[in-house]
């Protein structure tokens, strides 16, 4: 398993909300004329219920959504009826906690002074990509402002799916069972109606301690007859990877002595979506010997392709990757791979 961190930026999360909050508009009407009508005499009810839902066309639009510790500070604006001069506007703490292994809880709680539009469970968030370890809101990470901790398999495969795939339904007892979608959101009491799918950016983080895990798993590579490279490790330099590998002498099949190393710069690319590893150059230091460098080239690059070049599935397109923080997503560590792509949400 690989430590990672997957990041959801503002503009991503507010679109999420918004949605969300347009499913509950039914509910807030039926709640509000319900309110109304009660409040009628109960000769004046039938009528008064009449126009109340003649009239009353409510909107629900998001109006902040402000990361905080603890939570998302998150503004809602409900007008009653087209051109309502006095709508009425709310404030919640958004939180997050995690659910099970693969679903982020979202739940809502009225700041002080500010009347309870939506409270409670709002929500679930479902990430089927490995395991989630943590869930966070973050003021200091550029234009992320959700980071979700994760443990991903190392060949970027499981069985409920990717980035985006197929989804166990696993809810909390405050929470019905509804039909959702990977990374999107519903709310209790909405309808469950399809949302338009739309590609939407996601960032991920491989810190090297998860890197430097796949080279050690990458085992001996088979250069010739007579020798072998062992003892894979990995560090960083100018934002590439540099990969140093110990050359061992075999005599009859035998590891006997280690003749020298071999030291490969490599730089993390996108290809077709994918990720790969492409061998700027590699350096030979084995005493007399000498072997095809190009053949060796090729197996370090297929080795860490095929330990890590599929990390999120096939669902999460990238569009590239570096090593260290970007402006826009600016507390990745200066040794972690960041991947960049977009996922379809429903």
């Amino acid at each position: 398993m690989l430590d990672a961190r997957v990041f959801l930026t503002g503009d991503v999360l507010r679109q999420r909300f918004q949605n969300t909050i347009n499913q509950q508009v039914p509910h807030l009407s039926a709640s509000t004329i319900n309110g109304i009508v009660h409040s009628a005499p109960a000769g004046d009810q039938g009528w008064i219920g009449q126009i109340a839902n003649a009239l009353i066309q409510p909107a629900a639009t998001l109006t902040d959504l402000t990361p905080q510790a603890g939570g998302f500070n998150t503004g809602i604006r409900l007008s009653l009826y087209p051109g309502d001069p006095k709508p009425i506007n709310s404030h919640m703490l958004v939180t997050f906690s995690i659910l099970n292994d693969s679903t982020i809880q979202v739940n809502g709680q009225a700041l002080p002074g500010s009347p309870a539009l939506i409270t409670g469970p709002l929500t679930t968030l479902h990430v089927p990509i490995g395991k989630l370890t943590s869930v966070q809101t973050t003021t200091t990470c550029g234009d992320a402002n959700l980071d979700l901790g994760l443990q991903i398999p190392q060949t970027g495969t499981q069985a409920q799916g990717s980035l985006h795939g197929s989804y166990q339904q696993a809810h909390s007892g405050n929470t019905p069972a509804m039909d959702t979608v990977p990374l999107s959101m519903t709310m209790p009491g909405a309808a469950a109606s399809p949302i338009d799918q739309q590609a939407v950016p996601v960032y991920v983080e491989v810190p090297f301690s998860s890197l430097n895990t796949v080279a050690g798993g990458v085992g001996t590579l088979s250069l010739n007859s007579s020798m072998e490279a062992k003892n894979i490790q990995l560090s960083t330099q100018n934002g590439k990877l540099v990969v140093t590998a110990d050359i061992i002498s075999l005599v009859f099949g035998t590891p006997m002595l280690k003749l020298g190393t071999a030291t490969t710069i490599m730089e993390p690319q996108v290809a077709d979506g994918k990720l790969q590893f492409h061998v700027d150059k590699t350096t030979l230091n084995v005493l007399i010997f000498t072997f095809p460098a190009d053949n060796y080239n090729q197996q370090i690059e297929q080795a860490l392709n095929d330990k890590i070049g599929n990390i999120a599935g096939n669902n999460l397109t990238l569009t590239s990757a570096s090593m260290g923080s970007t402006a826009r997503i600016s507390c990745v560590a200066p040794d972690s791979l960041l991947l960049t792509g977009t996922t379809t949400l429903n």
